[in-house]
């Protein structure tokens, strides 16, 4: 069996929202926190049917990443997708790790 370092082969970016005042209103920039290596598996993919033939998409995931700060305000990119973080368990057994349950966003 490999050693977890090993698995983590994914590179992603975490990212907060910052807010900006502007003229017409409030808006908020995403703001580059930190990138880590992470491995990513697939727990649950469903579509829904929703009004005006529009279809909702629910697809979840795992990330497992070294323990760091980071919380549910944050969002994650990974090629191209963005995730947002539903919640966050720590690693009880070996207290370096922590797993991040996301879900990926569709617009």
């Amino acid at each position: 069996m490999s050693s977890l370092s090993s698995r983590l082969k994914n590179r992603i970016e975490v990212y907060k929202k910052n807010k900006v005042e502007g003229k017409i209103g409030d808006t908020y920039e995403e703001v580059l926190v930190k990138k880590l290596w992470a491995e990513i598996k697939f727990q649950t993919g469903s579509i829904a049917n929703g009004e005006g033939d529009t279809e909702a998409n629910n697809t979840r995931f795992k990330f497992r990443v070294r323990k760091t700060e980071i919380d549910t305000t944050h969002i994650i990119k990974f090629k191209g997708l963005v995730y947002e973080i539903d919640y966050i368990y720590p690693d009880f057994k070996n207290n370096s790790f922590i797993e991040l349950f996301v879900k990926l966003k569709t617009e």
